[in-house]
Parts: structure tokens; C-alpha cells; sequence
């Protein structure tokens, strides 16, 4: 098996972001995922503040900037996981095309365990119906994100060229 056959399946990467220490830290997936599912919890806690209609004005810029801070530092740990991905796929001669890295398809996996997570917190009845979809949602996105790992392993895909998009240097 070559190195890109360690690529950890969907419910490895779910339960870094919420149990960082029950996974194997030194994969690189793994390590960034619970960094990544970090980050948006914590941009799930500043939204709430820009959300609440009693939030005074000092709290709610506090909160924008801490939003940007998450997104920046989203970006870049996505990045991460698209060097490591480039480094085990490299250039594939896959003819079909996935269209997004997977340092985003790990994004916006952590993006919806964190929004499920809130939802599943909170205790007004009219949460149940918005909680139940987003746990839809991330059940699907996992099945995507599992088949997309059998078709790279098989050859059958390839991931988008990696290019910097933030203009930082993730491998420093």
C-alpha cells in the first residue's frame, strides 16, 4: 500500500474534531482536522455574539474580528491538508476531476459538525427540525468524502493542482 492508502476515512476525521486525543495525532488529516474543528467551533461562539440582538456594539467588532481571525486561520490549515494531499497524490493521470481540495471537503466537514453541534445544544423546540437537517448534511458529505478517498486510492479521481490561495507559506 502506498502512503496515500493511510488517508483517514470520514469518521476518523468527525471524531478529531471531537475528541482530538482518541485519534492518531501524527496524521496529518487528523492533526489539522481537530485544529480545523476548533476553529469553527470558535467561530460558531463569536457568530452567536454577532447574532445576538443584545450584544452592544463593542462586543459585536470584537466578535467580527475574531471571525476573521477563525476564517484566516481556517484557510490556512486547509491549506495544510492540500500540501500533504499534493505530496501523497501529486499529479494524477485520474480523468475525472474532484472539485474542490480536500483541505476544503475537511473545511466544510468541520464547518457542519460545528453547526450541528450548536444546534444539538440548544434547547428550543425549533432547533429540532434545522438540527436534524444538518446531521443530514454531514452524513452526506461523509459518504461523499468516503467515496472521494476510495476513488483516489483506486485512481478513479484526482484532486484539483494545490495553489496557494492565502498567500502564506503552510509548509513553514
Amino acid at each position: 500500500m502506498n502512503a496515500a492508502g493511510v488517508i483517514p476515512r470520514a469518521s476518523l476525521v468527525i471524531r478529531a474534531f471531537s475528541s482530538p486525543r482518541e485519534v492518531d495525532g501524527d496524521h496529518p488529516v487528523l492533526a489539522v482536522g481537530a485544529y480545523l474543528g476548533a476553529e469553527h467551533w470558535a467561530r460558531t461562539e463569536a457568530q452567536r455574539i454577532v447574532s445576538d440582538p443584545c450584544s452592544d456594539d463593542h462586543a459585536i467588532a470584537a466578535a467580527l474580528r475574531a471571525l476573521h481571525d477563525h476564517d484566516v486561520t481556517r484557510s490556512r490549515l486547509a491549506e495544510q491538508i492540500d500540501v500533504w494531499a499534493t505530496g501523497q497524490f501529486g499529479e494524477s493521470g485520474a480523468r475525472l476531476l474532484h472539485t474542490e481540495s480536500l483541505g476544503q471537503l475537511v473545511d466544510r466537514l468541520a464547518a457542519l459538525w460545528a453547526w450541528s453541534r450548536l444546534l444539538a445544544e440548544d434547547d428550543d423546540p425549533a432547533a429540532r427540525d434545522p438540527a436534524k437537517l444538518v446531521l443530514h448534511r454531514l452524513g452526506e458529505l461523509c459518504i461523499g468524502y468516503d467515496d472521494l478517498v476510495t476513488d483516489l486510492l483506486s485512481g478513479r479521481r484526482r484532486l484539483p493542482v494545490y495553489q496557494a490561495l492565502t498567500g502564506h507559506d503552510v509548509a513553514a
